[in-house]
């Protein structure tokens, strides 16, 4: 069904009334002498507010302040939030396409550098979900130019669609974890408190080093780290034939909230505390034996040296 406001122009398959603005295929209103509105402004102002105060901060209200308008001027271009933000989405995923020189790793490295520069221009976009298919053209331009950079590989299109998100999974997720995760000075000196070798016995150590002083995924050393290590698991699998694993493995979703299940793994990390902390007990008493044994050492040599210092001396007094 076409929304209000939504009707396609003549010859045109009826869509989504954002989608259809998207592709440039929806009538949208006419424009009086004095009209100045329009899609591509709202959608550039809703853009604005997005970058300087993050995706919470969008609503038609701020966006018809913004532009000088009554928010109901705004619904004669855009049927509503949900329609807007996917204008938004879209738009501010018009990424340059790079150049398709060198290997395919080479092009795939170079399509996902690309890709996330968009995400760092506009942080926004990894609070946006995904849609399962891509519908507008500029999202599935970014699809188009990782396919572009595989062109080579003689592999079929559903392979190589899997691969295209599987990295744009990864610069997405990659970009979300790296915003706004800045840490203070007082929440750097609680986790140091709180993150206890009995409780967290294998991160413990390194969060004490200063492994949280700086944001864990806000690096290009940490995104090309993961980059690089994906590519890496592609060459070899392309080395191996290609081939797709015949085993799928699979979790119902109902398990993760089992009551058992949450009972067992919570048993788990009680035992997994009580070891680490009896293995911290081990530790001390063995670490107090060492002591003894060697106070024990310096007491003998204590004893040993006076007594060679009584023998020297009982030398000295007969001659």
């Amino acid at each position: 069904m076409t929304r209000s406001g939504s009707t396609p122009a003549p010859g045109v398959p009826t869509l989504p009334h954002a989608v259809a603005i998207a592709w440039g295929v929806a009538e949208l209103p006419q424009r009086g002498p004095k009209r100045e509105l329009s899609t591509e402004r709202i959608v550039d102002a809703a853009i604005g507010i997005a970058d300087a105060d993050g995706l919470d901060a969008v609503s038609m209200g701020r966006v018809a302040t913004a532009l000088g308008f009554t928010p109901m001027s705004l619904y004669r271009y855009v049927t509503g939030k949900d329609d807007l933000l996917l204008l938004m989405l879209d738009t501010a995923s018009a990424i340059p396409t790079p150049p398709t020189e060198g290997d395919w790793r080479t092009r795939l490295r170079a399509w996902a550098t690309s890709v996330r520069a968009g995400y760092q221009r506009h942080p926004w976009l990894t609070s946006l979900p995904p849609s399962a298919t891509p519908t507008t053209p500029n999202r599935l331009s970014i699809l188009d130019g990782a396919l572009g950079a595989m062109e080579d590989l003689d592999l079929p299109d559903e392979s190589k669609l899997a691969i295209s998100l599987l990295l744009m999974g990864y610069v997405g997720l990659f970009g979300e974890a790296g915003h706004g995760t800045a840490i203070d000075d007082e929440m750097r000196a609680a986790l140091r408190e709180l993150v206890t070798p009995q409780r967290f016995p294998h991160l413990a150590e390194g969060v004490h080093a200063g492994l949280f002083d700086e944001p864990l995924a806000s690096t290009d050393k940490a995104f090309f780290f993961g980059l690089n290590r994906l590519l890496d698991g592609l060459q070899a699998w392309l080395e191996r034939g290609g081939l797709d694993d015949a085993a799928f493995d699979r979790v119902p979703p109902t398990v993760v909230d089992d009551r058992k299940v949450k009972e067992a793994l919570k048993a788990v990390r009680e035992a997994e505390a009580r070891l680490a902390e009896a293995r911290s007990d081990a530790q001390r008493v063995a670490d107090r034996a060492i002591e003894r044994e060697a106070a024990a050492e310096e007491r003998a040599r204590e004893r040993e040296t006076r007594a060679q210092e009584k023998a020297e001396a009982r030398t000295r007094k007969r001659s």
